[in-house]
């Protein structure tokens, strides 16, 4: 049988994203193996050779497995633990380029994880390998061309696109914070919270979050929750209560009383604006 397939080329070379490939790594467990909480200023791409065992971030962990294949997106801490009766095995590429933009309903813990038998990504990790121990003259070429595959493999995998790669990217302790506060808006969070996990002081962060989001951490955040206020309001039967504490205010009464300074209604007369638009759920 015979394919034939026209490749198609970009009109704009310099609209094609650019990945800055910085490290091909394999890993195997063995008695040195230390599982330390990390984070880089890059993504990573690990893919499961052999073995199982579960990946961990500050969110909570994920099962890993033979063929599973992990994104690890730019400061997420993280950390590897192996089973010992199957120990791991993985290729890890470390790339800079336009962040993968995937739904939120494929993130689990703050990762993305893909558990299939494609043998197409086991073979393209396959030859990465061999090619990473050859250093010939055109080995890096090769590595990057292969990289690329594996990149835009995921991506039409995962049926999503890429982020705009001339955005301005965010320095990395405001991408801590952020990603913190993304993931823990509902928790107790103060300016010291954000310190702890931005490495650098309170009112540098401040300086640095506003000037670089236009909004100050502690604005962002009661903005985050007041916007999963309204959602809940508009979706489910719980109480003003429920919802205060589901996105971080611990007194109803100041929830209430934010809610109407905000916008001019309370709570449960918002929720009678709105609710009749859509069905509500009640969850739990």
């Amino acid at each position: 049988m015979y394919y034939n397939f026209n490749v198609k080329r970009q009109i704009d070379p310099s609209t094609l994203p650019y990945f800055d490939i910085r490290s091909v790594n394999q890993a195997s467990y063995d008695a040195n193996w230390h599982s330390v909480m990390h984070y880089h200023d890059f993504t990573e791409i690990i893919f499961i050779l052999d073995g199982e065992g579960h990946m961990q971030t500050n969110f909570g962990t994920q099962p890993v497995q033979k063929n599973s294949l992990v994104i690890i997106n730019p400061f997420i801490e993280h950390t590897e633990h192996s089973s010992i009766e199957k120990p791991m095995k993985y290729v890890v590429i470390g790339f800079k380029g336009p962040e993968i933009i995937f739904p939120n309903q494929m993130r689990e813990n703050d990762l993305i994880i893909f558990n299939n038998d494609s043998f197409a990504f086991r073979a393209l990790f396959s030859q990465i390998i061999k090619e990473s121990a050859k250093h010939q003259q055109y080995t890096n070429q090769i590595i990057e061309h292969l990289v690329n595959a594996v990149i835009f493999s995921i991506i039409n995998e995962a049926n999503t696109d890429l982020e705009n790669h001339h955005k301005n990217l965010l320095s990395p302790s405001v991408t801590l914070a952020k990603n913190y506060i993304d993931n823990n808006y509902s928790k107790k969070i103060t300016l010291d919270t954000l310190e702890s996990r931005s490495h650098i002081s309170k009112y540098h962060l401040s300086h640095l979050f506003k000037e670089e989001l236009g909004i100050s951490p502690i604005n962002y955040l009661q903005d985050l929750r007041f916007k999963h206020a309204l959602n809940l309001l508009e979706t489910t039967n719980h109480s003003i209560i429920q919802i205060a504490e589901m996105v971080g205010f611990y007194s109803s009464n100041y929830f209430s009383n934010k809610f109407k300074e905000r916008y001019h209604v309370s709570p449960l007369q918002y929720r009678k604006q709105h609710q009749n638009q859509s069905p509500a759920l009640s969850i739990g």
